[in-house]
């Protein structure tokens, strides 16, 4: 299992795609590693992000992306 926590980028450096080269770079290694579920807090600001690749609120705050498993 993984877990994101605190992706933030400063105000100046907004809308430039930092936090998500972080965020996709990030899930490549989960799933290289065999990680099969990710889990993290997303701030309404981020929400939509996170629900383009798949998280779906579960029944707490968490949202949470299951990676298909790599051969």
């Amino acid at each position: 299992m993984g877990y994101v926590f605190n992706v933030a980028t400063d105000r100046d450096c907004r809308r430039r795609g930092y936090s998500r080269a972080c965020v996709q770079a990030l899930l490549g290694w989960y799933q290289q590693g065999r990680v099969t579920r990710v889990d993290l807090r997303a701030s309404r600001d981020g929400e939509s992000l996170y629900r383009a690749w798949g998280f779906a609120p579960t029944h707490s705050p968490t949202m949470r992306l299951v990676l298909p498993a790599l051969p």
